[in-house]
């Protein structure tokens, strides 16, 4: 029976609450100050400026865009139209009228780029944020939402707002929008199910055009046609759709794309009538790269803006006496140390979710794909590193400045200093050319490149292939192996090294190089081997495991997981298990542990086998479909569950869980239920509503050095004694907490929003 914790004299004392300076509460700061892109557009107006607009999102009270100049240079930063809270945009438009619509949240709003000012505003409130906008035939502004798969339409003209509802009763995402010359829309909807959904504007009436039986996982394409007709696509099946009909067709009957101005907040699409075009913008490293063609120049323009940075989710005491945290949007890996008081966060992008210390190394799984990587704390953080150079060799950076390819496209990736092979199939080849300055023998010597998405590999020379074919794919993004073959007899002069892509599993004809050599000197391939990444991508797990959310170490010191929900429109997350020392990974997908529903949360009893909790939720876009969160125990020996039980029947998940010393078990469920377990009699001791103390943030519970449990929730930290059953208030804190949680040295972190804080315990 769950009882409210103002009932509770016997279990629970609330001290009284003490000063901020008694505990030493302390904000150490914004983790990662800066915002994520989300959409860059190129706007050449009546008045002839060249103006590119770029989306934002940060933590800022008010949501903003910048906007660029490129023949001034000028950049402005413009908030968001007062009384409008920030939100992430996901679509945006640039209309035939010049005006530019985004959504910061569920608002959609007008900008007119001549004037520097938002000409209307108008919320949405069913909507959660708007997945895309265009322009209609008629000058209307369609916005497609994200949650309830809804439609609204905005009239310029008037003002005037409709909402026409959802689009479909079930799913959740209406991704994609567009028009026939009949006056029909047609919707691109998922993730549960790939539907194409046609609507008529005036009459009401919806049409599901993908027939039931014939409906996958994914999201449902569609496109507007230059012919009139609109063109979708549901899984690998086109459409041809017109009047709220569709008719099946082969790809190659699609019509070319009309340009409706409309982006998705990943893409840069500014090109402006002179032929300039921007090639790169970078929020994080604040600057753009503007192409001119005609001139055969580019031009860097820099930029700055004041953000509140960007969410931290997740905090960890680290084995060094460190503090480490991940951020989201953008995503950072974020290093606190005590001893000299400094904050900073660590270059590329990184999203993990959970964090676990097994050892000298911090794992955590990563969104998307349920990538687990591995950091060692000893060793300096690159988790991209650049190749590397071969003494004395050919550097990538030279070698794609004369090589070609065959069956494909030759880039030089500056962020990873490699020569890259974009084959458009396999069978592709990179030719490098190489000069020899005398007659001899020599060895060939190729530092590689890893990639999960790499193909196969068959070194050549002068058109023969010598040893034998390599293969580059690997969980792990870095240096590779470095080949050594020969010696070769060869003439002086310029000879050719290739690369060819070889077919087998790989879904890409692609490959890369670092380094080469040619040399007549001997070769110890012990001194070639490069410097691999720092953190390691050592697995992944997805479908089964896309959003990450718990990390755990098994006591046996070699053995992390991770566990969280499943890919978008899929049902039930698994667990995934890595061994550090041997290298092996093992998937346990739900209809092992529990079906229909994913493991959020893992803890071992002193025993080694593990305790895990449950949500009934799925991947994005995907409903329930079972109703009660579960405890399991997990056999580590066997790895099988030995029972499954409901602790609060009609509680839909269970976030937290850790693992008292004397193997009592405390829970946290999503609505602030504290539930104690006994997994020896596979009984709920206790169940405590603790929702007074706000809502649960993200890893709010952990076992301390004293053996006490800490739990975070909105506006409180609170301290546990499992001997008694006492739950102590520690402190309030001074905002909501957003994640957690470690303790070092006496202190608790947490994060509230993008700020890192910590109390004294």
């Amino acid at each position: 029976m769950k009882e409210p914790a103002m009932l509770l004299a016997a279990l629970m004392v609330l001290l009284p609450l003490a000063s901020a300076g008694a505990q030493e509460l302390r904000d150490h700061g914004v983790g990662t100050p800066l915002a994520e892109r989300r959409g860059v557009v190129g706007v050449h107006t009546d008045d002839g400026q060249n103006l590119v607009i770029a989306c934002s999102t940060d933590l800022s009270p008010r949501g903003w865009i910048l906007v660029t100049d490129i023949d001034t240079g000028e950049t402005e930063q413009i908030y968001g139209p007062p009384g409008v809270p920030n939100g992430p945009p996901y679509g945006s438009l640039v209309a035939s009228t010049g005006r530019f619509y985004t959504g910061f949240g569920d608002w959609l709003l007008e900008f007119d780029p001549i004037t520097r000012e938002w000409t209307a505003a108008t919320q949405v409130p069913p909507a959660s944020a708007f997945l895309r906008i265009i322009e209609g035939p008629n000058g209307l502004i369609w916005a497609g939402d994200v949650y309830r798969a809804g439609l609204a339409s905005y009239d310029p003209a008037t003002g005037k707002l409709t909402d026409h509802g959802r689009m479909d009763e079930k799913e959740q995402y209406l991704s994609h929008l567009a028009y026939d010359d009949a006056g029909w829309l047609y919707c691109g909807i998922g993730t549960g199910a790939h539907k194409i959904v046609a609507y008529n504007p005036e009459s009401g009436e919806r049409r599901q055009i993908v027939p039931e039986d014939e409906l996958e996982i994914g999201t449902a394409y569609v496109q507007t046609g230059v012919d009139g007709n609109a063109y979708g696509r549901a899984g690998e099946q086109w459409y041809r759709l017109h009047g709220g009909v569709g008719e099946k067709i082969d790809q190659s009957e699609v019509a070319q794309k009309r340009d409706l101005g409309d982006i998705y907040w990943g893409d840069v699409d500014a090109t402006f009538p002179d032929g300039r075009e921007v090639t790169t913008y970078s929020l994080l490293d604040k600057f753009m790269i503007v192409r001119d063609p005609a001139a055969g120049e580019e031009r860097r323009i820099e930029f700055d803006y004041q953000s509140e940075g960007s969410g931290i989710r997740v905090v960890c005491a680290g084995p060094d006496g460190r503090i480490y945290a991940n951020s989201a949007h953008p995503s950072r890996f974020i290093v606190y140390d005590p001893d000299s008081d400094t904050l900073r966060h660590m270059p590329d992008a990184i999203a993990l979710k959970g964090l676990a210390v097994q050892g000298p190394y911090v794992a955590g799984g990563h969104y998307g794909g349920g990538k687990l990587y591995i950091f060692d704390t000893r060793r300096p953080w690159r988790m991209h590193p650049r190749a590397g150079l071969i003494e004395g060799g050919l550097g990538a950076e030279q070698l794609a400045e004369r090589a070609t390819a065959d069956l494909g496209e030759v880039r030089y990736l500056d962020s990873h200093d490699i020569v890259f092979l974009l084959g458009d199939q396999f069978g592709a080849e990179l030719h490098m050319p190489v000069t020899v300055p005398t007659d001899g023998e020599y060895r060939l010597i190729v530092a590689t490149y890893t990639s999960p998405a790499y193909a196969r590999g068959q070194i050549l020379l002068d058109g023969e292939p010598v040893g034998e074919p390599f293969d580059p794919r690997s969980p792990t993004i870095g240096p590779g192996p470095v080949l050594v073959f020969g010696p070769f007899d060869l003439s002086a002069g310029e000879h050719t090294v290739s690369v060819r892509t070889l077919n087998g599993d790989a879904e890409n004809p692609w490959i890369s190089i670092a380094s080469l050599k040619l040399t007549d000197e001997p070769v110890d391939p012990a001194t070639l081997q490069l410097e691999a990444s720092n953190p390691q991508l050592v697995a992944e797990f997805a479908p089964d495991i896309n959003v990450p959310w718990g990390a755990a170490a098994h006591p046996d010191g070699e053995h992390v997981m991770i566990s969280g929900n499943p890919g978008y429109g899929y049902i039930g997350g698994g667990l995934g298990i890595h061994n550090i020392v041997t290298g092996e990974n093992e998937l346990l997908p739900h209809t092992r542990l529990v079906e229909n529903q994913s493991t959020m949360d893992i803890a071992p009893l002193p025993d080694g086998d593990l305790i895990c909790c449950t949500s009934v939720s799925g991947g994005h876009g995907a409903g329930a479909v079972t109703r009660d969160a579960m405890l399991y125990r997990l056999d580590w020996e066997s790895r099988q569950v030995e029972w499954r039980a409901v602790p609060v029947p009609g509680l839909a998940s269970i976030v937290s869980l850790e693992v008292a010393p004397d193997g009592t078990v405390w829970a946290i469920g999503s609505d602030a239920t504290l539930i104690v377990f006994d997994p020896e009699t596979q009984e709920v001791v206790r169940t405590v509503d603790l929702g007074v103390y706000g809502a649960v943030p993200h890893q709010p519970i952990t076992r301390g050095p004293d053996g006490m449990l800490y739990l975070l929730l909105g506006r409180s930290i609170l301290r546990i004694d499992p001997r008694t059953h006492v739950i102590e208030k520690i402190v309030d804190a001074p905002g909501g907490i957003s994640g957690g949680i470690g303790i070092l040295d006496g202190r608790i972190y947490f994060s509230i929003d993008s700020h890192l804080w910590s109390a004294a315990i």
